[in-house]
């Protein structure tokens, strides 16, 4: 039976080798003046963007990078495009990502290139003697300034950066080491077939190490895809949760094995931070969340009394109650991001706050779906 919602994704996406073969035709004129601003829509699929900073692109073109994104996060995507100078949701200037041709016309592409051996940032005069770029102090050190700590560090890091990547003129999308897709030539059929392998999938990685902890099996896995699409409208939280089933959401753990923390240790318990930790084992966390099923059987008059797996999932089972059903797994959901944000931030978890913000975002999402 065909997937509806992957199949409009995969219509949308079937435009991106239109568009990317358009050249300066008429009829791609309007997609064409926003997309040069960044670098060009080639350029743009590899980077780490946020459509919400692209405020004045037509909604048809950010419902295709959205659903592209989408694809990115399924295949693990992995060229480090989150240290990417430009059209990066982490770097921005005025709340506005940022694009400067010339430096990239010098090959100046990411975080790394603007570091010395010792993980330091080049003087403004070091810059211009590496790359002979015309540029002035003033917007050399508005750029360094707006990058994250943990970007600096994270290019310390690593080896090297792929420039050749993403200044290359082709349209081979590297998703990972093992998949490389020929944006010239994909169909619509091939973009819904890589939604349909991975989101239809319970055989997969993350999938599969959740089910030795837990008690799922591939059936409630078809489901917890299924509900996860229809979960919720807003973006950010849907990418959690497809990071989440494939065990990819970070946590102290491997912030302290790149070299980002000093410690591994659980900012609330002090015991050795993992995914399994932060959302099962960990007492700070399991009292939280004990806390918020309480709050919510007595906000909405009900009796839920959930297994771990639907803590984590959500309510998979077919229920007369489809409403309060929707509400908790939406609720759960946000009390899962919301955990996971103010670990990574160092805020304690207080049921208050997460009340104050659950039932602002709910509203905004209920209001989109009317």
């Amino acid at each position: 039976m065909t997937d509806v919602d992957l199949m409009f994704k995969a219509l949308g996406l079937a435009w991106i080798p239109r568009l990317l073969n358009a050249g300066d035709k008429n009829w791609c004129s309007v997609p064409n003046y926003y997309f040069r601003k960044q670098g060009g829509l080639n350029f743009l699929l590899k980077c780490n963007y946020d459509t919400k900073l692209f405020p004045q692109l037509p909604a048809f073109y950010k419902n295709i990078l959205k659903s592209f994104q989408e694809l990115k996060i399924l295949y693990g995507y992995d060229q480090a495009s989150d240290l990417v100078l430009y059209n990066n949701k982490e770097i921005q200037v005025d709340q506005k990502t940022v694009y400067l041709s010339k430096w990239m016309e010098k090959g100046i592409v990411s975080v790394k290139d603007l570091l010395k051996e010792d993980g330091s940032y080049l003087s403004f005069r070091e810059f211009k003697g590496k790359f002979s770029c015309n540029t002035n102090f003033i917007q050399y050190f508005q750029i360094i300034s707006t990058i994250p700590n943990r970007l600096r560090l994270k290019a310390r890091q690593i080896e090297s950066v792929n420039n050749q990547f993403f200044t290359s003129n082709d349209h081979l999308f590297h998703f990972n080491r093992n998949f490389i897709l020929n944006l010239d030539k994909a169909k619509s059929r091939d973009f819904y077939k890589l939604f349909i392998d991975k989101t239809h999938n319970g055989g997969q990685t993350g999938p599969k190490r959740w089910s030795e902890i837990l008690s799922l099996n591939d059936e409630q896995w078809a489901k917890i895809f299924k509900t996860t699409r229809k979960l919720c409208k807003e973006t950010k939280l849907k990418e959690f949760q497809f990071k989440f089933i494939h065990r990819i959401v970070v946590t102290k753990r491997e912030l302290f094995k790149y070299g980002i923390k000093t410690d591994d240790e659980c900012c609330f318990c002090g015991e050795n931070d993992s995914i399994d930790h932060t959302f099962i084992h960990c007492s700070f966390t399991k009292s939280f969340i004990q806390k918020v099923i309480r709050w919510f059987n007595t906000t909405y008059n009900s009796h839920i009394s959930p297994t771990i797996e639907e803590i984590l999932f959500g309510i998979t089972s077919n229920s007369n109650e489809k409403g309060i059903i929707n509400k908790f797994n939406y609720i759960t959901l946000f009390m899962r991001y919301f955990i996971h944000s103010r670990k990574l931030n160092n805020k304690p978890i207080d049921l208050l706050d997460f009340v104050n913000a659950v039932q602002q975002r709910h509203l905004i999402e209920n209001n989109v779906n009317n």
